[in-house]
């Protein structure tokens, strides 16, 4: 009986990670996209960021309700898969991920979750790869496109950088973020080693 009650946990977890969640992550690139608009009046433009920031934290909401619902049965491979599958860009992964280091999910899909925003309004982008390698003891993950890169003078992008900086550091994993050198575009590591119990 218990074991039947988890799986339908489970089941409405991806139902939720499958449906709901992407279609408000899906609303949220559509924001980022009316808010860059050349066309959109500057008052319009600060309410649709308004908007965009309250979806955001909804979104949070949701996936932490499907956390505690199914004991995280969602993976990063698959929010990297689905995240990826909505840029509407040419898409390149290449995962391996047996698990993330313990203490580090939710701060790593933040930080994931902000890169892949980046690109959806920032980067102008038409090719994007992802690189993720995790066992229970590092971590390796490297996202890059081949957009215009970075600028100092957008200010929202500059607040997400310096969010995921924030991130890294909680879980202390190095971040680098820079632009591509000989090529256009930006490129995202994440590089976190923890010790294995027997080398404490």
């Amino acid at each position: 009986m218990e074991q039947d009650i988890m799986a339908e946990r489970v089941r409405v977890a991806r139902e939720i990670h499958d449906g709901l969640a992407q279609q408000i992550a899906a609303l949220g690139y559509e924001l980022d996209t009316l808010s860059t608009h050349p066309g959109v009046n500057p008052a319009a433009r600060v309410e649709t960021r308004r908007i965009r920031t309250e979806l955001s934290g909804t979104l949070v909401d949701l996936r932490q309700q499907m956390h505690h619902l199914a004991h995280d049965p969602i993976t990063l491979r698959d929010e990297i898969e689905s995240l990826f599958a909505h840029l509407n860009i040419r898409t390149h992964l290449d995962i391996h991920e047996e698990q993330l280091p313990d203490g580090t999910g939710w701060q790593v899909r933040a930080i994931v979750h902000e890169a892949v925003r980046n690109i959806a309004q920032h980067s102008h982008a038409t090719e994007a790869w992802c690189h993720y390698t995790a066992t229970p003891h590092s971590l390796h993950l490297v996202i890059e496109d081949n957009g215009i890169g970075i600028s100092d003078h957008r200010n929202s992008e500059r607040r997400g950088l310096t969010g995921m900086q924030e991130r890294a550091n909680l879980i202390g994993a190095e971040l680098k973020i820079q632009n591509r050198i000989g090529e256009p575009g930006c490129r995202l590591t994440l590089t976190l080693t923890t010790e294995a119990a027997g080398d404490r």
